[in-house]
């Protein structure tokens, strides 16, 4: 009959499509061949890069403690890096008051120098501190709260420690402006020989590194010229603890 199609017609009017389709998806493969097909998974997620390990270079600069100048994370014992309140009186007793000048202390800039820059924030004991005397601005948030790892605080001179945490950080950071370190020679220290009449300050990981005598039962620390007084601060009662050594912690 005229209205039917022989089989083998029927076979050529459809062989041009499914050429089509084969041909539209051999151009979708080429064009793009990593694509995976639509539907399909691409794959696992690539883990999170929130680690607590040290920064990575490039990486945009972080917190720093405004005492030894090394950043949030730090492989010298320093803690965690913690934000600590100012005083109720912070913005009055700050106006009224200068960093400390006499031996051990920076002299004050003069009118004509420029502030100096905050140095990167690194992990080395050659980077502890400040070469320079920095101003309070580039130390405290405008609200006066500063940030400062939790040991650096507690040993500080002035630092007690209250049922919600350390007071008087901000004074002591106030203080390391102008004072230097025994070990490393630069600013931020305000850790004190605690011998009478010695007036060597340190920052609390060079503390270690010079051979300081540490207590961590009265957070207390005694220079190498000074650690015979050990047994006369009463640190220790323990005879073997290795913290009546140079250099040691009880």
């Amino acid at each position: 009959m005229d209205g039917q199609k022989a089989p083998s017609e029927e076979k050529d009017a459809d062989a041009p499509a499914d050429g089509a389709v084969a041909s539209e998806e051999m151009g979708s493969a080429e064009g793009d061949p990593l694509k995976p097909p639509e539907g399909a998974s691409a794959g696992p997620e690539p883990d999170s890069t929130d680690t607590k390990g040290p920064p990575q270079a490039g990486s945009t600069p972080a917190r720093r403690c405004a005492l030894c100048n090394c950043g949030d994370w730090s492989p010298h014992g320093q803690q965690e890096l913690q934000r600590f309140e100012p005083a109720p009186d912070w913005p009055e007793w700050l106006e009224g008051h200068e960093p400390p000048e006499g031996p051990g202390h920076e002299p004050p800039e003069g009118p004509s120098q420029t502030t100096p820059e905050l140095e990167p924030a690194g992990t080395d004991l050659a980077q502890i501190g400040f070469t320079e005397r920095m101003n309070p601005v580039q130390l405290f948030e405008p609200t006066g709260h500063c940030w400062v790892h939790r040991w650096c605080a507690a040993w500080s001179a002035g630092v007690r420690p209250e049922l919600a945490g350390l007071s008087g950080v901000d004074r002591a950071v106030f203080s390391g402006i102008s004072q230097k370190c025994d070990h490393c020679r630069q600013l931020g220290a305000t850790i004190p020989c605690r011998a009478a009449g010695c007036p060597r300050l340190y920052h609390f990981p060079c503390a270690a590194a010079s051979a300081c005598f540490q207590s961590l039962k009265t957070l207390r620390l005694l220079c190498p010229e000074h650690v015979a007084e050990a047994a006369q601060m009463g640190a220790c009662g323990v005879p073997s603890c290795p913290g009546e050594v140079p250099g040691g912690q009880c």
